[in-house]
């Protein structure tokens, strides 16, 4: 059953994201990050790679989200914008590094 709320998209693509930086050994601890955008931490995705990553699981590309990111990361992490089109496996997903 695939999710159908906005949240739970967002929770799918998120989820995948932290597991596949796991799977590939790039990062054992990558987690989704709870309450993202609060505390210090602004990324969708904790990981100790210095990227703010944030998870856009949405019909559109908005290149809004790259000033969301730039705002996100406080200015000591890369900013990136992992995007899922609709309709297509996660592994289709996209990543935009400014």
């Amino acid at each position: 059953m695939r999710p159908q709320s906005k949240i739970a998209k967002g929770k799918e693509l998120e989820n995948w994201i932290a597991e596949r930086l796991r799977l590939t050994g790039l990062d054992k601890r990558a987690r989704r990050q709870i309450g993202s955008g609060s505390g210090n931490f602004k990324g969708d995705i904790w990981n100790d790679l210095n990227l703010c990553i944030e998870a856009k699981n949405q019909k559109n590309f908005k290149p809004a989200w790259f000033k969301q990111a730039e705002r996100e990361s406080l200015g000591y992490q890369e900013p990136i914008i992992v995007w899922h089109p609709p309709n297509t496996p996660m592994d289709n997903s996209k990543v935009f590094i400014n």
